[in-house]
């Protein structure tokens, strides 16, 4: 979305919250901070961010993982602390911005297409309070009710991700919200798939729900199988046979993963 007189400018907001997994690179703090064939992952991620044209982010760590934040990004980003959980971080962002437009992308979907950005970012329009991109579910969705476990038509289902553009006062209203948390995952369309949205949470927060029930006008676009989350071994793995720096081995044991 270029800036013009008629469009404000747009401020990025990136969340590095997601916990270091076991098996992590010796000297990482947090799985953002990660290389992937010779840069770290925040770095390819602000490198699309930049691409786009956008201006610089601000980025949200807790504590102990903003020092090596800092020195990895130098004047590319504001580095902020929190130590709280989602809509802490978020608040910590808001209260340092003044910008209209906020784009919130997650450290860790580092991968996610230019494309997918520029496509967020022209999405909004008149009466529209948020876009965010969404790709359809392909692992089996159960429901739970007092009867037990039942199947969820799949082509009724996607799954959030990053980045999710908001209005301010969209943002504003979705963080007054105490109640909006959701128990689940990806339980009906616009739902997030729970990483870098409070995952290992009984009832992790997320702003697009909480938008959704304050009465805000979402709308979603295709979001891309590239944008997972890389939060552990295994899925840098991922990320290094998706952009050809290592091959399939899936039969490989040993490799820690995310508990």
């Amino acid at each position: 979305m270029p800036d013009s007189p008629t469009t404000p400018p747009v401020r990025p907001i990136v969340l590095a919250r997601t916990p270091l997994a076991p098996g992590a690179s010796h000297g990482a703090v947090a799985p953002c901070l990660e290389m992937l064939g010779g840069s770290r992952l925040i770095e390819r991620l602000l490198t699309t961010l930049e691409g786009a044209g956008l201006s610089s982010p601000v980025v949200v760590a807790p504590h102990d993982s903003v020092p090596a934040l800092r020195r990895v990004l130098g004047d590319r980003a504001q580095v902020l602390a929190s130590d709280g959980d989602r809509r802490a971080s978020l608040s910590v962002a808001l209260a340092a911005t003044t910008d209209d437009l906020l784009l919130i992308h997650d450290a860790e979907r580092a991968l996610t297409p230019a494309t997918v950005v520029t496509e967020v970012l022209a999405a909004l329009g008149a009466g529209i309070d948020a876009v965010v991109p969404v790709v359809a579910m392909t692992d089996s969705v159960k429901g739970v009710d007092h009867d037990g476990l039942h199947n969820i038509d799949r082509s009724s289902v996607a799954a959030m991700q990053s980045p999710r553009l908001l209005r301010r006062a969209t943002l504003e209203r979705a963080l007054a919200r105490p109640e909006a948390r959701v128990a689940g995952e990806a339980e009906r369309p616009g739902h997030s798939d729970g990483v870098g949205a409070g995952a290992g949470s009984a009832e992790p927060y997320d702003e697009i729900l909480a938008a959704l029930a304050d009465g805000a006008e979402v709308r979603t676009v295709h979001g891309s199988h590239a944008g997972f989350a890389v939060v552990d071994r295994l899925s840098l793995w991922r990320a290094q046979i998706a952009l050809g720096l290592a091959r399939d081995t899936s039969q490989h044991h040993g490799l820690a993963r995310r508990s």
